[in-house]
């Protein structure tokens, strides 16, 4: 029996300690809407967007995976916090790794991957069930949103035999062949934030041979208005520039360590108006419900 508490009600794919960060009034509630479809904008409460009644509920449940999320929300917004406001920000190994496990949480708990999971094809189920039965994706995604959830480090997502197979592969192959930066925008346009969270940009190139590979070379995690944090392949230098667009030299500077290896060191890269409306772009088009904004007057020229 699914319970009617309010709190649990409204299940957020995007939580709201970073929508708020894109909230234009003091109590950090509203910001400015605009819907897919329509040309102009509304006023909304981060409440009311980028989520699902009871999204993550089950039939048994309606507050453990929630719950769950909510906890590990709880620990990393310190961590934003961060982020957001420092101008070096200094993280242990343990924290930098839970950092890039609840990034790939964040991939994997939206509406976009729920409903690849629903329309999956019988020969992909086959491979996720390992065998030629029947699986509920549904109950599987939700099943491993939930474990995830609990995760804190790789060796965590591993380790825990629930987790699916092919759902570990997906998250050691993002932690392996990704390093993470941090981008702060120049200029009169801010970052904007969608309900494609992150946004996923790949490169398509045609390889000597005649055929042609796609694969991720971005993940966009827009944290506020001003910083965007960026997972970028570690091949970004075989890229041509044709494809990676942003200046891998320049900007996408990953962390250093710190004197004592002890820390990873972080600081953000500048990127000016050209780079900042690409990634809007890339953002807004690739939106299936809207696009937020926190300064109306600072809005892409995409929108």
């Amino acid at each position: 029996m699914i319970k009617s508490q309010n709190y649990h009600v409204r299940q957020h794919y995007i939580p709201q300690f970073i929508l708020k960060n894109f909230c234009d009034d003091q109590n950090k509630k509203r910001l400015f809407f605009f819907e897919v479809g329509k040309q102009e904008y509304s006023s909304k409460f981060v409440s009311d967007i980028f989520m699902e009644k009871y999204f993550y509920s089950t039939a048994e449940n309606s507050v453990e995976i929630e719950d769950s999320l909510a906890k590990f929300e709880a620990e990393i917004a310190p961590i934003f916090k961060k982020f957001i406001q420092d101008d070096e920000i200094e993280l242990t190994f343990t924290e930098d790794e839970k950092l890039r496990i609840f990034l790939s949480l964040l991939a994997f708990r939206t509406v976009n991957t729920k409903i690849q999971f629903n329309n999956m094809s019988s020969p992909s189920k086959a491979l996720y069930s390992g065998g030629p039965e029947e699986i509920d994706m549904n109950d599987l995604w939700l099943t491993n949103v939930h474990l995830l959830s609990q995760c804190r480090s790789i060796r965590d997502v591993l380790g825990n035999p629930k987790v699916n197979e092919l759902i570990k592969r997906f998250i050691c192959m993002e932690f392996q062949n990704f390093y993470m930066c941090l981008l702060e925008r120049r200029g009169n346009v801010d970052f904007h934030i969608s309900d494609c969270y992150p946004t996923v940009m790949y490169g398509e190139e045609e390889l000597p041979n005649g055929k042609k590979f796609n694969l991720p070379i971005y993940y966009f995690f827009p944290i506020s208005d001003s910083r965007m944090l960026v997972l970028v392949t570690n091949q970004i230098r075989h890229v041509p520039r044709s494809v990676a667009h942003l200046d891998c030299d320049k900007i996408l500077k990953g962390p250093k360590c710190s004197s004592d290896r002890t820390h990873l060191l972080f600081c953000p890269a500048k990127v000016y108006l050209q780079d900042v409306e690409w990634m809007n772009e890339m953002i807004i088009k690739n939106a299936s419900m809207g696009v937020g904004v926190k300064n109306i007057n600072r809005r892409s020229t995409h929108l």
